[in-house]
């Protein structure tokens, strides 16, 4: 097994293991909730880590890589900023998949900003890895976990999705197409955190439906 993702892997398993333990949502309980309020922790995207050996510059509205080892932080850092330039969200990206599942199993609740119950999704870590070597090409995983409170913040339902194997299996980018446009950007991230998004979904409504 390749270096870097040892790394990754390892990574993913730490956060994994400082996060929550699950509890299993029960019908009777979701069924007097009726609104929830679904918040992101944390709220920005501070969470995303890179595991890299390449360099990324921006050269005016192009960049360059070397392959010279480096700590990944180019890549970390080219990204926030991409992100923040192009307002993409990852929490977004995960609360949108989340609430596309829910309204598709017609689940019997309704997503509300003032309600008292809520649910917390947090992105653990979010890493960017290079698929191999001295490579431009990365794919990404995601650890996410939740927890719903009911109004008076007891814990209905927890759980924790670590990815154990490549969550987009097949799927990866070249940096010049990640940061080519902000299409290019989500297409990747969506196609990275859905079956994780899915794994999270799939315990939430294991006794629902």
């Amino acid at each position: 097994m390749k270096f870097h993702y040892l790394v990754l892997l390892f990574i993913i398993f730490v956060s994994g293991c400082s996060s929550v333990p699950s509890v299993k949502l029960k019908k009777e309980n979701f069924d007097q909730l009726q609104t929830i309020k679904l918040e992101a922790s944390p709220n920005d995207n501070s969470m995303l880590t890179a595991i890299s050996t390449v360099e990324v510059q921006w050269t005016g509205v192009s960049y360059y890589y070397s392959g010279t080892a480096s700590d990944g932080l180019g890549v970390r850092e080219l990204a926030l900023k991409f992100m923040e330039e192009h307002h993409i969200s990852l929490n977004e990206i995960v609360q949108n998949q989340f609430i596309e599942k829910v309204k598709a199993d017609n689940l019997n609740i309704n997503f509300d900003s003032n309600s008292q119950n809520k649910l917390v999704i947090t992105l653990n870590v979010v890493v960017l890895g290079m698929v191999h070597g001295f490579s431009d090409e990365f794919n990404s995983r995601f650890n996410i976990a939740a927890q719903l409170f009911d109004s008076s913040g007891k814990i209905m339902w927890s759980y924790n999705a670590i990815p154990i194997s490549p969550v987009a299996p097949g799927y990866s980018i070249k940096l010049k197409d990640l940061f080519s446009s902000k299409e290019s950007m989500v297409k990747f991230l969506n196609a990275a955190s859905e079956p994780i998004v899915q794994k999270l979904y799939d315990d939430f409504k294991r006794d629902l439906v």
